[in-house]
């Protein structure tokens, strides 16, 4: 059940609402039972959101056009939950193209939440936009995140010790966050780090946490795989094409020699899920340390 101090924040995927396909939900379900975690513990938590996400981190294609975005904040409206905006890496042409969709956020509520994954996006939102609350995005978290990595044989101890180093633990990014005016960081659980629940809320910071599940992110890239599928038969990978967002329809479980979970790729973003006791460890810390939890089931 949902702890008292925790809050659930809920991704809306794509031009969606909270009318989500139930195919993705079905192969979850699949995967929690194989791996002995009881689903209702999950969609108990998830169905009354406290707020919600929309938007994309990862490629601005997943953007919502003016359309979706005004539909996205008429339902959080008339359901009275607050909405955090996603925003990925964006060139200086990106941050033009999609200024109309900044405004009109800004319009909706002068104070909303957005979550920024570049300097470009958050210095251009700190000038145009000054009283948007600014979260500093996962991307910027740095860290070993490759979940096939056989960590019995890693030796020296040192070297295991990198595994639990990430960025947002650095004295210097919580310094620069801070002077940015960056009042949340947004991350995920790293394949092989420790579960220290005090590193995981920051403790001894003043900024608040998000943590995205059921799946952390491996990498990303502008150049997506997907988007080059879709091109003329004989003409595959052509990523000069143009993008058509098969990403909203396909979904690829990729394959690896050795032992390791299963990985996702889902556009331009491959994804890994986390062990039944990652998030039974993320639910009991959320509960005691009063994180807020981003549920980005849709992706599946």
């Amino acid at each position: 059940m949902k702890g008292s101090n925790m809050e659930i924040a809920r991704h809306w995927v794509g031009g969606g609402t909270d009318n989500e396909s139930l195919q993705p939900w079905e192969s979850l379900k699949t995967f929690f039972s194989e791996n002995d975690f009881h689903w209702q513990d999950i969609e108990d938590i998830v169905s009354q959101p406290d707020r919600i996400y929309i938007g994309d981190e990862f490629s601005p294609k997943r953007l919502p056009d003016m359309k979706d975005l005004k539909n996205q904040l008429k339902a959080a409206d008339q359901k009275g939950l607050p909405v955090t905006l996603l925003t990925p890496v964006l060139t200086d042409g990106g941050i033009k193209a999609w200024g109309k969709l900044f405004d009109t956020f800004h319009q909706w509520d002068h104070a909303a939440e957005v979550v920024v994954n570049d300097l470009g996006v958050l210095l251009y939102l700190k000038q145009t936009f000054p009283g948007f609350s600014l979260s500093m995005g996962r991307l910027f978290n740095k860290g070993f995140k490759d979940p096939r990595l056989d960590t019995k044989n890693i030796t020296p101890a040192a070297a295991a010790a990198c595994l639990n180093d990430c960025s947002f633990q650095h004295a210097n990014m919580r310094t620069l966050a801070k002077n940015l005016g960056i009042q949340r960081f947004e991350q995920d659980l790293f394949p092989h780090a420790d579960l220290d629940p005090d590193a995981l809320a920051m403790n001894g910071s003043d900024l608040d946490v998000s943590v995205y599940f059921p799946f952390g992110y491996v990498t990303t890239g502008r150049a997506c795989i997907t988007a080059g599928m879709n091109g003329r038969p004989g003409a595959r990978f052509n990523f000069s094409a143009g993008c058509h967002a098969p990403c909203t329809t396909h979904r690829f479980k990729l394959s690896h020699p050795g032992s390791g979970p299963a990985l996702l790729q889902n556009g331009n973003t491959i994804f890994y899920p986390y062990t039944a006791s990652m998030l039974r460890h993320l639910l009991k810390t959320a509960e005691t340390h009063g994180l807020r939890l981003v549920w980005q089931g849709g992706l599946a």
